[in-house]
């Protein structure tokens, strides 16, 4: 049984400040943007409050994105007019706008998110930087205190009042001392929040910069209202929300949609619409999102059109505007600090506040303050940066990327996307023809052979050049076709290439087709005349299918696990027999990474074995390891062998080693009843004489020296019952016994301590002193170090 596959949390309040700080900036910008788009859209005003509460709360609560924030979007503003002419009123629209949402919910149920992952990145790139440009571009007529166009629309030259050059010159003509001075100072603080002091700082890191922008917008335009009313920002230079004066006139801002239209058919002309283009930058919305998402989350497609399906049959009952994932709020939203799907709830949470407790408070912000929060978020999403990125990255996905840029200044969000994906496709069909497949000849033994390596798509496009190279194949040759690493192979390319075999019998040219996985043995299982050779590979490219299988499997749980483990710094050195076929990271619960791995006949430390000093020299001293591992495992067929002394090739000589661990505890061997139990006991005694080898090299007792923590193991593995069991080798204890009670040389006047620090294993001997009574047998040890021998008996 598969594991069930590990999501995110569905509430995070760990960010609950920033977030906190996300959602009021976002709302700020939103108010403003709301009423703009509801009165392009010929609606009426509160319908955009509307769809900005719905946004925030009901698709807040049910979508799954992490930082995207929904409400009414200008790309759905020519939908909405057209509608409207269409239909005649606006509730009639209301409940085209109701069933555009079931319409989205069944996208949802019939999986149609995939069609986000037909964009490529270098198009979603250049969308975002286009937004970005667009932003800088439409505020600045704000910052010189101009503000007719209120719609902030996703398009630069198409403007219903005129270009964005008109626009300019305009402002220019008219410019407002009073919107420059607080633009100036709303830049200010946003820019002086940036820098290292502010982030550092106890108390200012704490407060959102917007937040002071706006607060100081209101506080100097009432001051220049104070000093001279004449020259304070009004009207069209303010916020302005609807303000019931009592809460029959605020119920009276909620309608129901006309139901009567329900047999009408362009009502769902007019929700095919609008269903098919809210989707569409909804599910372009939360890819381009959750590229900003600092923590790279990923939203789940089609759980997002189910939520903006409901968030916008609830927005159409109560009388709002189409709903979708809007880029403008939630980039400001996460530049802000917005980091989890509170960051949207807190929004609409705002908005909802807003219109009953403060909407004479927000007429007072100024456009000029708003403008300048947007300025500085257009500019991090265009960053000269990012386009010198994309350049580095090269043509492919340069081109595309500057198509989408000026496509979308030129036209809108969806036309300019199109043509980008355009672009971008043009360029992988280019490289899926140029890669499809690499073609080169060689000798062996005297025989031609030519392998041609087919890529990850090979298409209908590639048949014939495939078809050229095995045309030119000479006859009395061999041919491989490497199809191991191709996801997809059309099925004429298959057709081709099997045609190719039996006229390739007639010029006795041998043909190997390869193919991943199961691909490759259905192919083999439906070729009767398949050479011997061919079916010897099938084994070993299933390897390449379960690779695959496996980095899929890892990605799914986890999209940063390679990432992760390549970051990981290991500190377990482990030794152990090649024999011993299951993995260290199986064997100890571990991730790849966790553990380095050093592995030869019988687990050895020798010495003279420079493969095994280099890996122990870099575990310590450039790893910093903590532990060294010794292990065995019952059953090792290197101990069976040096145990059976018979003659086994080159291995011989290595496992001489193990013979001499055999003879040194023959006596212990000896008393113990079955071949069986020796051989047990022999496996054991031999990791714990190699981890002995170990304390003695040089590179650990340098370790020691410098007082780096190190701590050396003796482990066996039961191949049978997987379990390890730990030898308790404690290597300085037993060699402060040795050097303690042993360390002994023979003198006339009896046995002598000698001096010196003991740094090897010990050698001890037995001997007959004689010469008398009360001599008989001693154990002496040498000393080991270079205070030079006294004696030796």
């Amino acid at each position: 049984m598969n594991p069930a596959p590990i999501t995110p949390r569905e509430w995070d309040f760990s960010y609950f400040k920033s977030d906190l700080q996300g959602g009021l900036v976002s709302f700020l910008v939103a108010v403003p943007l709301c009423l703009g788009i509801a009165l392009a859209s010929g609606a009426p005003l509160f319908a955009g409050i509307i769809a900005g509460i719905v946004g925030g709360l009901v698709i807040g609560v049910l979508s799954r994105s992490a930082v995207s924030i929904s409400g009414p979007e200008a790309g759905l503003i020519l939908v909405v007019v057209s509608s409207i002419s269409t239909l005649g009123s606006f509730k009639a629209v209301q409940l085209a706008i109701c069933v555009a949402g079931v319409m989205q919910v069944l996208l949802g149920v019939f999986k149609a998110g995939f069609i986000s992952s037909f964009f490529p990145s270098s198009v979603i790139k250049g969308m975002l930087a286009a937004i970005g440009i667009i932003l800088i571009m439409k505020q600045l007529p704000h910052l010189l205190g101009y503000d007719g166009d209120t719609v902030e629309s996703l398009a630069l030259f198409p403007w219903d009042g005129g270009n964005i050059v008109a626009l300019l010159d305009h402002a220019i003509r008219e410019v407002n001392a009073t919107a420059v001075g607080i633009a100036l100072a709303s830049l200010t603080v946003l820019l002086a929040w940036e820098r290292p002091f502010a982030k550092s700082h106890p108390v200012l890191s704490k407060v959102p910069a917007a937040l002071i922008a706006v607060v100081l917008g209101i506080g100097l335009n009432e001051l220049v209202r104070a000093l001279n009313p004449a020259w304070a920002l009004s009207g069209s230079h303010l916020v302005q929300l609807p303000v019931p004066q009592s809460a029959e006139e605020f119920a009276g801002l909620f309608t129901l949609p006309d139901f009567s239209q329900l047999t009408n058919s362009k009502v769902y002309t007019s929700a095919l619409a609008i269903a098919l283009v809210a989707s569409v930058e909804a599910l372009l919305s939360v890819e381009a999102t959750d590229k900003l998402d600092p923590l790279q989350r990923k939203t789940p497609t089609n759980r997002e059109l189910k939520a903006q399906g409901v968030g916008n049959v609830v927005s159409g009952l109560l009388g709002g505007l189409p709903v979708t994932s809007v880029i403008v709020r939630s980039s400001v939203s996460i530049n802000a600090g917005g980091r989890t799907k509170l960051a949207a709830l807190m929004h609409g949470s705002f908005l909802l506040l807003s219109v009953v407790l403060l909407p004479s408070l927000l007429n007072l912000i100024p456009w000029a303050a708003l403008a300048a929060i947007l300025l500085i978020t257009g500019y991090k999403l265009a960053k000269v940066t990012i386009f010198k990125e994309t350049y580095e990255a090269g043509w492919h996905e340069f081109i595309p990327f500057v198509v989408t840029i000026m496509a979308i200044l030129l036209t809108d969000l969806l036309i300019g996307i199109g043509i980008g994906a355009v672009a971008g496709l043009f360029f992988v069909l280019r490289e899926t023809h140029r890669n499809a497949h690499f073609a080169q000849r060689y000798t062996v033994q005297g025989q031609e052979h030519t392998r041609i390596s087919l890529g990850e798509h090979v298409s209908f496009l590639n048949k014939a050049s495939i078809l050229s190279v095995l045309k030119d194949v000479p006859a009395d040759s061999t041919v491989e076709i490497d199809g191991t690493s191709s996801a997809f192979i059309d099925r004429d390319v298959v057709t081709a290439i099997e045609n190719f075999r039996e006229t390739a019998r007639q010029r006795n040219i041998e043909l190997i087709f390869t193919r991943r996985g199961d691909d490759y043995a259905q192919t083999v299982a439906q070729q009767p005349h398949v050479s011997g050779k061919e079916a010897d590979f099938e084994a070993y490219y299933k390897l390449f299918d379960n690779n695959r299988n496996w980095v899929a499997e890892k990605l799914r749980r986890n999209p940063r696990f390679f990432e992760t483990t390549a970051e990981q710094a290991p500190k377990f050195l482990f030794i152990g027999c090649s024999d011993n076929h299951v993995s260290v990271s199986e064997i100890t619960g571990t991730a790849p990474g966790k553990v380095f791995v050093h592995r030869n006949v019988a687990n050895l430390v020798v010495s003279t074995d420079l493969n095994l000093l280099s890996v122990l020299h870099y575990a310590i001293e450039t790893l910093q390891v903590r532990h060294i591992i010794v292990c065995g495992h019952y059953g090792c067929r290197g101990v069976k062998t040096a145990m059976q002394n018979a003659d086994a090739g080159v291995v011989t000589s290595w496992l001489n080693n193990v013979r001499e661990v055999m003879q040194r505890h023959q006596h212990e061997l000896g008393n113990l009843e079955t071949e069986a139990e020796r051989y047990r006991r022999l496996v054991e005694l031999n990791v714990i004489e190699q981890v002995y080898n170990l304390h003695q090299t040089s590179t650990v007792q340098q370790a020691y020296r410098r007082g780096q923590p190190l701590h050396l193991h003796g482990w066996v593995y039961d191949i049978h019952g997987g379990i390890i069991r730990d030898l308790e080798v404690d290597v300085r204890k037993d060699f402060e016994e040795y050097d303690t009670i042993f360390r002994y040389q023979v003198a006339p006047d009896g046995l002598r301590k000698l001096p010196g620090q003991l740094h090897q294993a010990p050698s001890i001997y037995s001997m007959n002193a004689g010469g008398g009574p009360g001599f008989g047998s001693v154990i002496a040890i040498p000393p080991f170090d270079n205070d030079g021998t006294i004696g030796v008996p």
